[in-house]
């Protein structure tokens, strides 16, 4: 009985410890995931907007579950861009692309205020795509 009451807390901290660890895992997946998911709605999109890559992004990242959307961050550029950072204004060529990035942020929180550990921590993902306008 010793034993088990030394080593339990051990153990109980150890099964939070690995909690956070595959939620941090999953939310990290849902951003990157969210962040492709934008993109790709804009570049494939008949008529793509902002609002759409935006609405994309949120709606992959609400499947996973224990995410707080209200920490969510999406950053969508206004057009298209050229490489070299310009807005694309006539159509992509082969020797002229145009590329679309969307960034997602978001601030992951720990189950349990560790002593000593940081709880909180910063997700960014970014995804870029060739546009087909």
């Amino acid at each position: 009985m010793v034993e088990l009451a030394l080593l339990l807390p051990i153990l109980v901290f150890g099964l939070i410890g690995a909690a956070d660890l595959a939620r941090a895992f999953a939310i990290q997946l849902a951003i990157q995931n969210g962040a492709r998911a934008g993109a790709e709605a804009y570049v494939i999109a008949s008529k793509p907007t902002t609002a759409l890559a935006a609405q994309t992004v949120r709606d992959e990242t609400s499947r996973t579950p224990g995410i707080d959307l209200n920490l969510l961050i999406v950053s969508t550029p206004v057009h298209p861009q050229h490489a070299d950072g310009t807005d694309c204004a006539t159509t992509p060529t082969v020797a002229d692309p145009c590329f679309y990035t969307v960034t997602v942020e978001y601030t992951f929180k720990t189950i349990v205020p560790w002593p000593f550990i940081p709880n909180t921590a910063n997700f960014n993902r970014s995804t870029t795509m060739r546009t087909f306008y």
